[in-house]
């Protein structure tokens, strides 16, 4: 039941599920607070919303930066406590330690909360022992944290797989809409980059997801999901080939012939059937895992044309690593399946 409700479709929606992670993270930190009778539980609470975020990778950091923090500015609060129990003013103690770490956090911005933590265990220290809130502060932090951990990992953490395969296919019909506008000469080389930047910031989103899927579990992306793992590199080849095909085309003289060889036409039927059927793959495991019956995938490489073009040999040879590098990643995409071909 749990699987089939984390799959629902309503559950795509980014903000819908970073509210939902940040209810469970509070949630989950007020009743750990709860059942350890944390004296101040409000530190914690506090602490788990600003460490979760919305991808694994921005919780791990904005968890460090809090812990590494809190350690030390507890750590550094000792100091003016100490002073304190032997008369030292209130100021002059706190100053004792506050400038060293006001030093720290501007050459360090990520030990700021030592900062924060010092003034809380030294301005807000209990009375009868001063030493305790320094030690609760840390209490508080590593509650929250760890929640915060957990949560990030636990709850709808399969996001960043579907984020990789459908920025996939917005790639990979910016790598077509590319062919199609430089195959018709509707646009300059310079309009030609500026869709070839587009593709190549959808091709950073896939990077981007796949090593936030590395830190989803413990087991290697590469064991447990060689396709996504593999997913960056076959694409970024292809878009490089893409970019390469355009601008041999746009450097051909005069318009192309309707009639041309389809081994070096960048819009043929077999090259245009496998970009549909690459674009269909990856959206298809954007929304869940799914296996591809062989033999589409078989006559989908066995569509794509042949080198047997008698023009251009620039061309011929852009078209053949385009094909090469073409067929490489719809193998990629079902592997276990052309493989029984």
């Amino acid at each position: 039941m749990q699987f089939k409700v984390f799959s629902a479709p309503w559950l795509g929606n980014p903000i819908l599920r970073q509210t939902i992670r940040l209810l469970v993270s509070v949630g989950l930190c007020g009743f750990v607070t709860w059942i350890t009778n944390l004296q101040e539980p409000g530190w914690a609470l506090i602490t788990s919303v600003i460490v979760t975020q919305s991808s694994i990778t921005e919780t791990l950091s904005s968890g460090r930066y809090q812990l590494v923090g809190t350690l030390i500015g507890a750590a550094a609060s000792i100091l003016p406590i100490t002073l304190m129990l032997y008369h030292w003013p209130l100021w002059a103690a706190f100053a004792v330690a506050f400038v060293p770490l006001a030093v720290l956090a501007s050459w360090k911005p990520g030990t700021r909360m030592g900062v924060v933590t010092l003034m809380i265990a030294t301005l807000f220290a209990t009375p009868n022992d001063p030493y305790l809130t320094p030690i609760e502060r840390v209490l508080s932090i590593l509650i929250g944290v760890g929640v915060s951990m957990l949560v990030t990992y636990v709850v709808l953490h399969e996001q960043a797989r579907r984020d990789a395969f459908r920025n996939a296919a917005a790639t990979v019909r910016q790598i077509v809409e590319m062919l199609t506008h430089a195959r018709s000469h509707e646009m300059n080389w310079s309009e030609i980059q500026d869709l070839n930047d587009s593709s190549v910031a959808s091709l950073r989103k896939v990077q981007t997801a796949v090593e936030e899927a590395r830190r989803e579990h413990w087991r290697p992306l590469e064991k447990r999901d060689p396709m996504l793992a593999t997913l960056p590199k076959a694409l970024r080849q292809l878009q490089m080939d893409a970019l390469v095909v355009t601008r041999a085309v746009l450097l051909a003289e005069g318009q192309p012939a309707q009639g041309q060889d389809d081994a070096t036409n960048p819009l043929s039927p077999g090259l245009m059937r496998a970009f549909d059927w690459i674009v269909t793959r990856c959206e298809g495991e954007a929304v869940a895992r799914t296996g591809e019956e062989y033999r589409v995938a078989a006559g989908v490489i066995a569509a794509l044309p042949d080198d047997t073009a008698q023009g251009d040999e620039i061309m011929r040879f852009v078209m053949g690593v385009l094909r090469t590098d073409l067929k490489t990643l719809i193998q990629l995409l079902a592997e276990d399946d052309t493989k029984q071909s």
